[in-house]
């Protein structure tokens, strides 16, 4: 996909509403160009000879990828701060914060200490500094925002000279591909054990967009702080607090599918998976072929047609230079 079709999918991504899921997928999926073949940049590692071997992606998240600008979001402090301020504006929407406090943590926290709180004692509190402690807590919410998805990264693209100089090891590695138009090659589902696993929700792949603005994640990064906070006290977030919440249909997907405009040389496309999991999180995938890098010696080539055929893998390629100075690749 070039840049205007990308530009469309996000824009029709950015304008679905959540309200009738099954159509906003279908006018996601029209508005997407599926290449034949999607590649994965490999190193040569015993890790990764391994996920070779045995047909296996490994989902990572974007906290661990290499670019620290990944998921290229905003997170508007200071409306999160003036939200904050106005709950405790008045005495009276004070007391509702608490009520609503008391409500969830009550069996978490002695009633006597529940007891403490009041619209005074919160108050005193305030004036004592507690919303430098919480803007500190909210400068390191992007990350956290940044942890909530799981994905894996393609090019769709087998022959990006950057890409092999910064994800395969300048030349030393391998490049992975799989065939997108083959549905016999994706293995989850077909098993016992896949009765129990998440991967049975949906790992679509979607292309990254992008772009010079970054996505406003204000929403869901508050979202991302309800969610900690029931997960640290083991209960449901109280309903009145859910109802001042904007919906959050399609955000995941938002912020983890825009990147900054400088990266457009990845012609990157990305998996998500759509529930949370624990690691290590992966599928299998049978690669359709495998192309050695430039620089690779006999002993790493030969570990990987190794690795690749135990695996089942069709096609192993050469990369090598043309006679028009072009990065090529040739049957092997």
């Amino acid at each position: 996909m070039d840049s205007q079709e990308r530009e469309k999918f996000w824009n029709t991504l950015c304008s679905l509403k959540g309200t009738d899921i099954q159509k906003d997928c279908e006018a996601l999926r029209a508005s997407i160009q599926y290449p034949k073949f999607l590649y994965r940049y490999r190193p040569v590692t015993t890790n990764s000879l391994n996920a070779l071997r045995t047909n296996k992606l490994y989902f990572s998240k974007a906290n661990y990828y290499d670019d620290p600008f990944d998921t290229f979001l905003h997170i508007n402090i200071a409306a999160i701060m003036e939200e904050y301020r106005q709950n405790f504006k008045t005495p009276e929407r004070t007391q509702e914060v608490i009520d609503g406090t008391k409500a969830l943590l009550s069996g978490i926290i002695p009633e006597e200490k529940l007891e403490q709180l009041t619209v005074k004692s919160v108050q005193d509190r305030l004036a004592q500094g507690v919303l430098p402690d919480f803007q500190s807590y909210l400068l390191d919410i992007r990350n956290e925002v940044r942890k909530n998805i799981w994905s894996v990264c393609f090019s769709e693209n087998g022959l990006n000279e950057t890409l092999w100089l910064k994800y395969a090891d300048q030349y030393r590695g391998f490049v992975q591909f799989y065939d997108m138009e083959d549905e016999s090659t994706f293995l989850c589902g077909k098993h016992e054990k896949c009765k129990e696993c998440g991967i049975r929700y949906g790992t679509p792949i979607y292309p990254i967009c992008y772009s010079d603005t970054p996505y406003d994640a204000t929403n869901f990064a508050e979202y991302i702080m309800m969610q900690k906070l029931t997960e640290s006290v083991g209960k449901t977030i109280p309903p009145e607090w859910l109802e001042k919440m904007r919906p959050i249909a399609w955000e995941a997907e938002r912020v983890t599918l825009v990147k900054k405009k400088c990266h457009e040389y990845d012609q990157e496309w990305r998996m998500i998976a759509n529930a949370q999991m624990n690691a290590p999180v992966m599928v299998e995938m049978i690669p359709y072929g495998v192309v050695l890098g430039l620089r690779m010696n006999r002993v790493e080539e030969d570990l990987v047609i190794a690795m690749a055929k135990e695996a089942g893998v069709k096609k192993i390629y050469k990369s090598f230079i043309d006679e028009n100075n072009e990065l090529n690749a040739y049957p092997v």
